[in-house]
């Protein structure tokens, strides 16, 4: 995994929407998780397809073709104020549960297109760590509730489904452009204006950074903080 100005780089799962061929369209939708994951686990197998010959009894599997890799992550869901710096812990504090949570990250996995009728497919981004695949399942466990019965705090033991991770820099250094959603962490000195600059090579663009952020005063805003930085069209701004 990567490192960003000495933290480990949180991680991030891009939700697109596909057309009818299965294939990518649109800008992604970004769930930055809560809390990155402490481990995770690959299955990879090969399909083979048994054979038998004329008059004999036993059975010989001939190759098919090598599945596509697996990948397995727990992630942890918390709304009891303990994530600090975190939009999704923050978000789910305030809203005094983790049920919104849930529901939004199942929405971006897993959810059927209206349209196309098909789940969204999603861009796994950790580090150098870039895996393209679609959610095979999602297992829910709720641990902790307020006195009105919503859930403080889950547990989401999800299963991913799709091709080898990429890990060329070229790769990561589009997916990271400013023409696509990411998440930036606030360095010590940076205002919101600075970050513009940085990122859309304009300062101007500060208001629309601080709208999609909830942000009410642009000059608030602390080191080590969490943006979700959008793609802006320059033309209509």
């Amino acid at each position: 995994m990567g490192l960003t100005d000495g933290k480990l780089a949180k991680m991030m799962i891009l939700s697109f929407a596909t057309d009818k061929k299965g294939k990518k369209k649109g800008p992604p939708r970004p769930f930055p998780v809560m809390y990155n994951p402490e481990r995770f686990s690959e299955s990879i197998s090969t399909r083979y397809q048994p054979q038998y010959e004329p008059g004999d009894s036993g059975e010989e599997q001939a190759y098919e073709h090598i599945e596509g890799k697996e990948v397995s992550f727990e992630f942890l869901f918390d709304a009891t104020g303990a994530s600090v710096n975190s939009i999704q812990g923050e978000a789910a504090s305030k809203l005094g549960g983790v049920d919104a949570q849930i529901e939004l990250f199942l929405k971006l996995t897993h959810e059927r297109d209206e349209q196309e009728h098909q789940p969204p497919k999603l861009t796994l981004v950790w580090g150098t760590f870039i895996f393209d695949c679609r959610l095979v399942s999602a297992d829910i466990e709720y641990m902790m509730f307020n006195p009105s019965g919503r859930p403080l705090r889950a547990k989401v033991d999800a299963t991913f489904k799709g091709d080898r991770p990429r890990v060329l820099q070229a790769a990561m250094d589009k997916l990271f452009s400013a023409d696509l959603t990411h998440v930036r962490v606030v360095k010590a000195g940076e205002t919101l204006p600075l970050i513009s600059e940085k990122v859309y090579g304009d300062p101007k663009y500060y208001l629309q950074i601080a709208e999609i952020n909830g942000i009410t005063n642009f000059r608030n805003i602390n080191p080590g903080m969490e943006l979700i930085l959008p793609p802006i069209d320059k033309q209509s701004a």
